[in-house]
Parts: C-alpha cells; structure tokens; sequence
C-alpha cells in the first residue's frame, strides 16, 4: 500500500509540471490533459529522476493550488502508461508474483492391458504432481527473453531508480530518452550487458563503477507448443515459458496405450534437439533431459517399440517398455524386485515365436545374460508351502507349535524344548507320519520310557506329535439337585463333595424344605451276575443330625440329590372376592376348611343393590397335567376357537382359556343362608369371586332373527323373549334351546312327547337357540357335547360375555 501511495504521488508531481509547462504554453485546461501527454512531458524534461521534495517544491513555484493538486490525484489513481517506466523508490522491493498458466485435469485412471497397468502411466492420474515449474525461482541466467516477458531494470548507487518494462511483439522496449532497446532473443546475462552498455549514455556513473544495474524477469510470457503421435490429448498448448518437456506432457495427459515412455523427442525448428525417457525420471529422478520448452516447439510421442509383462511374485506387477533389448535382471529391478514369497531359482517366459508360442525356464545365474523381447510374459511362481525341514507338537505342553527338525531330531530334544505340562498323559502320545506311499500312520508311543532314555525315537520331517490333557480323558463327572432348593439343576463334581456342599452351591434350601429326609439316588456299580435287578440304590440323609456323620457321607459322579417339602408346609393361599361387597379384594384364606360364606362375612357382606343370583366363581383348573392331556385340551379349545364368527371373541376365548380358570355357578343365597351346607363350598388357591349389581335385561343369541337385549319385567317367558327377538330362524332349534342363567348354571328345554317346557327367564338370563349347519362341519350342539378336560364349553362362553 507505501508503494503504491509513494508511486501515485511521484506520478502526480511528475504531471504537475507537465501541465503547468502546458498551461504556459498552450493554455490548456488541466480538465483535457490526456496521460500521454503527461508522460511526453516527463520523458522530454527528464523529470523522471527528481526526488519527492525537488517535485514539489518546483510545483509550487509553477502556482499549482491545493485543489488542482486532488484533481490531478483522482487522474492519477488509474495512469498506467505502457511501454514507459514506472519509477520505485531507493531501496523498494518488487514483490509482484508470476502468474501461473492453468492446465488440463490429470486422467481419471491409468492405462492398462489384460488387467495389467502400464508403468508410467499412474503419473498422469496424480492432482498434485503436474511438473509445473517453480515460477518464483531466481531468474535464470540463461532464461531467453520474447516477447511479453516483463522485466524489472534496478539502477542503483549514485543515481538510484527501478523501472520495469514489457517487451513488445517486435522484441523491444522503449526506455525513456533513450528509445528502443531490442532485447528479444537475448538470456538474461546478454540482456543485462546490452542495457549497462545503453543506459550509460544518461547514467555515466555505469562506467565509473559508482552505479550498478541489476534485471531480474517479472510477469513471464505464455507459449504455445505442439504434442504429437501417440498422445492421449494432442494438440496446441499454452504454457508458461519455464515449461519444460514434462510438464507439456502432463498438460497432454501422457501417452496413450501404444505410446513410447522412452523416446520423446523435443523438435525445434525442424530439428530433433533432446531425447526424453521417462524411466530416468521414474527409477532415478534425473530430469536432465527434461529441456525447457520455447514457442512453436514440437514435442512427439512414438509408438512403443518393445514391452514386456510381468506377473506374479513381484512387487509391483505391470507392463513394462524395453530399450535395447534389457535383461531379466534389469527388468525385475524396474517391478521392484521379487516380493518376499517369491521362488528365486527360475522365471518362466512365455514368447511369441514365428509360428507357435515357445515356453522358456530361465534360471537365476542366467538372468542377467537373458535379452528379452518384444511380447514376452515373465512369470515369477512363488515358493512352495512345503516345509523342508519342519516338525510339529500339540496338546499338553507348554510351547506348541513349529519347530526345525534341525534341532530337535528325535522325539526326547523335541519334548525337552517344548516343555510337558503337569497334567499331560504319559502312557501314551501319539505321530502322525506319511510313510513313503504317502498313506498316513500314527504311531504311539509311551513318554515315560522316551524321558527316561529306554525307547529313543528319531523323528522324520513333517511328523506330528500331539501329547494328550490326563483331564480330556477323564469323564465329565456331574451331579443333579432338585427339589426343594433355589437353584435345582446340574452341578459339577468334585471329590469329597458332601450333600451339604450341593446344597449351597444350588443357592441353599428353600422356606418348607425338609432336612431330615434328603434322599441320594446313586447309580449301582455293582454289576455281578444276579444283581442287576436294582439298578439304583436310595440313600436317605439328616442334615439336622451330628455334622460329623453327616460329612462322613460323601458324594459320587452322578448322584440325585432330592430336597423335599415338608408334610405340613404351606404357603400363604390368596382368593379374591370382587364386585358388590363392601371390602372388595384379595384375602389370604386361613386353611382348607375355610368356606364362601366365611369370605362373604370377610368382605364385611352383600351392598345394597347386589345381585347374588347372578354371583359366580372362577376357579383355576387343568391342574397336573399330562402331556397327553394337554394334546386334548389343545384340540378342543381349537375346536370351539372355530366356532366363533368374531375374531374379538375368539381372541377373548383364547385369553381365558391361556388363564386355565373354569366357571362355577353359584346359589349364593342358599349359601348365605345356610352356611356350612353343601352349597357353601370350600375356597381354593386363586379362587375368584365375582358379585354383580342388579340385572335388569335379558339377551338372545344365535338362532333368532334379531339378537338383542330386552329388559326383565314381570311375566316375561321363553316364548315372549323368542317372539320380541323376532322369533327363532328357519334352521333354529327351539327344541334344543337353552338358557345360561346369571350365575353361570344352564336350563335346558325339556321336551315330552308332543309338550315342550322351556327353562324360565330370570334377571341377566342369557337364551341360545342351536343353529343346524348343513352339510358337512360340527354343529352348535356336537360343540356343545365336547367334554373331558373342557367340562362346559357354554359356561365359558357365558364367562366371555359376562367379561366384555
């Protein structure tokens, strides 16, 4: 920004006595100066060499105001002249970077053949490798100037001034008073001698030594180069003019498939002048053939002359061009060498011959005096999996695993490195060997006597020896606890195991667990002729007795141990009691002889408003069943699941039944009534009992052409529910009616001869008329007559209803 200000403030004094030598000539308006007058004036007075202070001090005795002065610096703000100096202060620096030239994007993927890269041609793929030249390097001595190169002249010592110029299309620049200077085709020493020689006509101090001139190269020129041949782009390039063969390649996006990596050739003028191998570059780093380019030059890419393939064991497997027919050694180095698996002993070619394909084996001592040839395919084969020299030990020692039959060449040395382990079995060991037919034996041996020096054993190559645990022998010995514990199950075995040692490893006894008569059930070994008969034999153990007699009794490998309950042990029964009673809920039942009545006087009796004509009992059942049992239960819930037409039914069924509980009609009022009688049945585990309010309808289903609700008043009869409910269907049995009472009890119709007499109708009644199916299926009533496990499939469905 100093720079910048200093520079518009010399250029505007500069024009200020432009324009007052104009104004005293001519009388022109400061308004219609144009900059090139202004700068015609400072080149003919020789203004350009004043100081600051000198400027200004001469452009107030021309009689400039203050206010021509800011004019002239909003003029001056964008003055530029070209081909003209532009001056810097004494000890300034020009700091004016060189512009890049853009190129291409790299090639999305290198080239390759048959799935094989070829080598050289990854380079052009890399964003960050492009060879573009170092534009801020020092300017190179022997740099060539043309035309659009910028270069900065520095003029210091007893006269001191910068000035930077731009060579014009005819190779000139024009320095100020003296003229044109041609420079084009110069380096930068011969252009540095020609300028001191010239400029020391207005600079005589050049020649006495008291001033020095120094040209370093700013903005550089753009030049167009041609690529050619076997190119994957070519065509015309712009490049900086520190371009060199490499990057011009880049910019090109290298050879194609066919091209040479070997022989590029730079043309200048019609003249092959420089031969690139881009080998040099890649296995050495030597970029001294890499020539910088100049305008018009041609670079071209030739076809391959000769490559070869290389697969397998190599570190790096490509395609690889030859110069001068080059040996098998010398192109192993170009794939990295042989990887570390690789067989050292030979290389298989494959070559085109004149008429068939040959094979060639290519020994080691023979590689490097083997010329290769266009199209061959080395084949670099890895070494074997085979051990030459090895022999293996596993199981009961403490280093298993590969050892050098070297070393260990007999079975004694081979167990004294690996070490025996404690527990290892020493009757027997056993080898694995391949006999001479390659057919596997094993061979048994006995360590003791190997250890001891009596049997000696030598070993072969490839033997396998594996040394048994003594514990993988042995049985897994176990025993079982159930019962009365916290944890029955499967226990492990140990000697000297007493019952008192499973019962804690089984988390101790249980509440009504019974210490006195611990039964063991244990396996008879005694296996001679005539006692076979008892396979088991009880033991029955006191763990409240003398603890000395009873640890003198110790367990064997797969005991039972039984924990029973005792006799009079029994834990706390809950039965519910729900709906119109005055305490409602769950009560713990004092023992067996404990009766409905009682809990109905628990619950503090009867609300007013209840309904005990309509009380009933659920009752878990399907207790202790059989797995043949459960079948059955399974097909007739099934059965009556497919009787109902709403899925919202069958799923309640499903629920209930999953709950194993069974409807119990009730006659509370004889209950209460007369407690005690025979009526008044004893309460159970889970018993539930249910006490409704005051039903006031009736309900029909199935079998008549309105099912509905109907409210109970006085004198009303079966025959009048039929007839408000539309009366009975075409296939309704009326004969075969019945009626599911509030309580959960079943009034069926009962027919004589010719007389019908159907049940009555009481509050909360619910009344079935049968449906015949036609054809083929199970009627209403053969799902009716279901029985066994399922007592009453009617009471059940009542139970559904009564629980929606």
């Amino acid at each position: 920004m100093f720079l910048q200000k200093t520079k518009l403030f010399s250029l505007l004094l500069m024009a200020v006595f432009c324009i007052q030598s104009m104004a005293q000539v001519g009388g022109m308006n400061i308004d219609q100066l144009t900059d090139q007058q202004i700068m015609q004036f400072i080149q003919a007075n020789n203004l350009s060499g004043l100081s600051e202070a000198e400027l200004e001090s001469k452009a107030r005795e021309r009689g400039l105001s203050n206010d021509q002065i800011q004019k002239l610096k909003a003029r001056m703000s964008t003055l530029n002249p070209q081909g003209a100096g532009s001056e810097k202060k004494s000890g300034e620096q020009i700091s004016d970077q060189r512009k890049p030239v853009s190129y291409l994007l790299p090639k999305p993927r290198p080239d390759s053949i048959n799935g094989l890269v070829i080598f050289g041609s990854d380079i052009f793929t890399k964003d960050n490798l492009t060879f573009e030249p170092n534009l801020n390097l020092p300017t190179p001595n022997q740099y060539v100037l043309g035309a659009g190169d910028q270069i900065k002249v520095d003029i210091f010592g007893y006269s001191d001034k910068t000035q930077s110029f731009t060579i014009s299309p005819d190779g000139t620049i024009r320095y100020p008073n003296i003229g044109p200077i041609k420079l084009g085709g110069l380096n930068i020493n011969e252009a540095k001698a020609k300028l001191q020689s010239q400029l020391a006509k207005i600079y005589p101090g050049l020649k006495g030594g008291n001033t020095s001139l120094q040209i370093t190269l700013g903005q550089i020129r753009s030049i167009r180069v041609n690529l050619i041949g076997e190119i994957t782009r070519p065509g015309t390039y712009t490049l900086s003019s520190v371009s060199t063969i490499a990057n011009a390649l880049y910019a090109a996006g290298g050879p194609t498939t066919i091209g040479s990596y070997r022989n590029i050739e730079l043309i200048r003028a019609g003249k092959s002048i420089a031969t690139f191998d881009l080998y040099s570059y890649l296995f050495n780093g030597d970029l001294t053939e890499n020539k910088l380019l100049q305008d018009d030059d041609v670079i071209k890419v030739s076809p391959y002359v000769s490559r070869v393939e290389v697969r397998g064991a190599v570190k790096r497997n490509a395609i690889y061009e030859l110069s001068n027919q080059e040996s098998v050694s010398r192109v192993i180095e170009y794939a990295g060498g042989l990887s570390d698996e690789a067989n050292r002993n030979f290389v298989k070619i494959n070559r085109f011959g004149l008429k068939d394909r040959l094979a060639l084996t290519i020994p080691q001592d023979k590689w490097s005096s083997t010329k290769l040839q266009t199209g061959d395919q080395l084949m670099i084969d890895e070494i074997s999996m085979r051990f030459s020299n090895r022999v293996q030990i596993f199981g009961a020692v403490l280093t298993p695993g590969t050892y050098s039959l070297n070393t260990t060449n007999d079975l004694k040395s081979l167990l004294s490195i690996s070490g025996l382990q404690e527990d290892a079995y020493m009757e027997r060991a056993v080898v694995r060997r391949l006999r001479t037919d390659y057919q596997p034996e094993m061979i048994g041996v006995n360590l003791r006597d190997i250890l001891s020096g009596q049997q000696a054993f030598p070993l072969q190559r490839e033997d396998s020896v594996h040394i048994y645990f003594y514990r993988d022998l042995l049985p897994e010995y176990n025993i079982s606890i159930e019962g009365e514990v916290n944890r029955p199950g499967v226990l492990p075995y140990a000697k000297k195991m007493h019952v008192w040692d499973a019962v804690l490893l089984a988390g101790g006894l249980k509440d009504g667990a019974n210490k006195t008569r611990i039964e063991v059930a244990r396996r008879n070994r005694d296996t001679s002729v005539g006692k076979i008969d008892k396979f088991t034999i009880v033991y029955s153990v006191d763990l409240d007795s003398n603890m000395e007699q009873t640890m003198s009794f110790a367990l064997e490998p797969y005991d039972v141990v039984v924990v029973r309950r005792n006799a009079g042990y029994k834990e706390q029964m809950k039965v519910s009691i729900e709906g119109e009673v005055n305490f409602p809920g769950t009560y713990i039942i004092s023992g067996n002889k404990e009766r409905l009545s009682d809990l109905v006087k628990r619950a503090g009796g009867l609300r007013e408003g209840a309904y005990p004509q309509g009380a009933f009992l659920l009752r878990k059942t399907f207790e202790g069943l059989t797995s043949n049992d459960s079948i059955i239960l399974k097909n007739k819930i099934a059965t009556l699941k497919s009787s109902f037409s709403d899925t919202l039914k069958a799923k309640q069924a499903d629920s209930l039944l999953s709950g194993e509980m069974k409807l119990l009609g009730l006659n509370l009022l004889n209950v209460l009534s007369s407690p005690g009688s025979t009526e008044d049945i004893f309460l159970m585990e889970g018993d539930v009992i249910k006490i409704p309010q005051q039903l006031q309808t009736v309900q029909t289903f199935s079998g008549v052409y309105f099912p509905k609700k109907i409210v109970y008043r006085s004198g009303l009869n079966f025959r009048k529910v039929l007839r408000e409910s539309g009366g009975a269907l075409p296939l309704g049995q009326k004969r075969k009616s019945y009626v599911v009472n509030a309580n959960g009890s079943i009034s069926t119709t009962k027919n004589f001869l010719f007389f019908r007499n159907y049940p009555a109708i009481t509050p909360g009644s619910e009344v079935y008329v049968p449906v015949r199916k036609q054809g083929k299926g199970i009627s209403t009533a053969e799902i009716v007559g279901i029985s066994g496990v399922l007592t009453s499939v009617v009471s059940m469905i009542f139970l559904i209803r009564t629980l929606q």
